[in-house]
């Protein structure tokens, strides 16, 4: 099994606190829920639609913070 040496996060940095979550779960996607197999997709699935619910809730969109139009 590969592990990936992720940066922490600086404490109360909740942009690079995000991002250090979606290298640790992109890790355990490549390692413990191989791609192409069903349950593992679905779960996928949900890891990546509670992500995305976080990261919207943080003014986030793919681990950027995501500017308001005026």
């Amino acid at each position: 099994m590969k592990i990936i040496k992720a940066k922490p996060p600086t404490n109360f940095d909740t942009y690079e606190s995000v991002n250090y979550i979606w290298d640790i779960l992109c890790d355990y996607r490549d390692n413990c829920i191989k791609e192409g197999i069903d349950n593992h997709d679905t779960i996928w699935d949900e890891i990546c639609t509670s992500m995305a619910w976080i990261e919207e809730e943080c003014g986030m969109k793919n681990g950027k913070l995501v500017k308001e139009e005026k």
